[in-house]
């Protein structure tokens, strides 16, 4: 019989991990409602903050941390070069870039590419194919989100059956800590604030505090034992964020100044739309 969940059930728990590991946090800036957009990423599984103007983006780019930025090109009119690097100096180049509702300008564009951005759709362009495209893009940027197991020895995650192993034994984690543990070993080396944290292992509630990430980051360094002596470092970033890194004593190296997150919750965030 099929594992697929019948109407009005929770898919299977490989499913539900699945769809969790492939969730995005998106920074979407656009000067008019997008109510149509918003609700396609949504239920594409999709985490969305919105933004409407250029300003508030930049503010929170500041103290948060996002997959992609979606922007609305007439947004940045002020100077297209310009408005990117500072976009980068404060996302990380970590941090993918689509371009929406774009002129018919060939040489605007193709500047907008040269400069970093992943990709860009033209003025008119529905929303199922704009999902599609940040599906797209992801995959090609985030390409172990959606492989069926991680091997970093001595760690190796089974996510189908939500297995973790450490130097060949089984570890025992909780649901929340074995997504987190996955999600932070996808994404080794990059910083992550505790509101990116809260939107990708607890979906959005952000009802839940952000001392609830301080003691899970607790648990996974004790139960894997992420210390210089095992390869990794699950380090606290300033404060304000996280970030799971390889370590080799004698090559450490200062945090770049575009890691640096420094809003501490979920409470200064723009509200999420989903």
């Amino acid at each position: 019989m099929s594992g697929a969940a019948r109407p009005g059930q929770a898919p299977p728990a490989d499913e539900r991990t699945e769809a969790r590991m492939a969730m995005m946090r998106v920074a979407l800036l656009c000067p008019a409602p997008t109510p149509d957009i918003t609700a396609r990423l949504r239920d594409s599984g999709h985490i969305v903050h919105a933004y409407d103007s250029a300003q508030q983006l930049l503010r929170e780019l500041g103290r948060e941390s996002f997959d992609l930025l979606l922007i609305d090109e007439s947004a940045c009119d002020g100077g297209l070069q310009r408005f990117m690097k500072r976009l980068f100096a404060l996302a990380g180049e970590d941090t993918a870039l689509i371009f929406i509702n774009c002129r018919n300008d060939e040489h605007r564009l193709a500047d907008a590419l040269a400069l970093g951005a992943d990709d860009f759709v033209r003025h008119g362009v529905g929303s199922r194919e704009i999902a599609a495209r940040v599906d797209a893009v992801m995959r090609r940027r985030q390409p172990l989100r959606y492989q069926p197991s991680l091997d970093n020895p001595p760690y190796f995650f089974d996510l189908a059956n939500r297995c973790c192993r450490f130097d060949g034994h089984e570890i025992t984690l909780t649901d929340k800590e074995f997504e987190l543990a996955v999600f932070l070993f996808q994404h080794l080396g990059r910083v992550f604030s505790r509101g990116h944290l809260l939107d990708a292992i607890w979906r959005g509630q952000h009802s839940t505090s952000t001392r609830t990430v301080d003691t899970h980051i607790s648990r996974l360094r004790r139960k894997l034992q992420l210390t210089d002596t095992r390869g990794f470092r699950l380090a606290s970033t300033y404060g304000s964020g996280y970030r799971l890194e390889r370590f080799e004593p004698g090559h450490e190296k200062p945090t770049p100044a575009r890691e640096q997150p420094t809003g501490a919750g979920t409470g200064e965030c723009c509200q999420p739309l989903c």
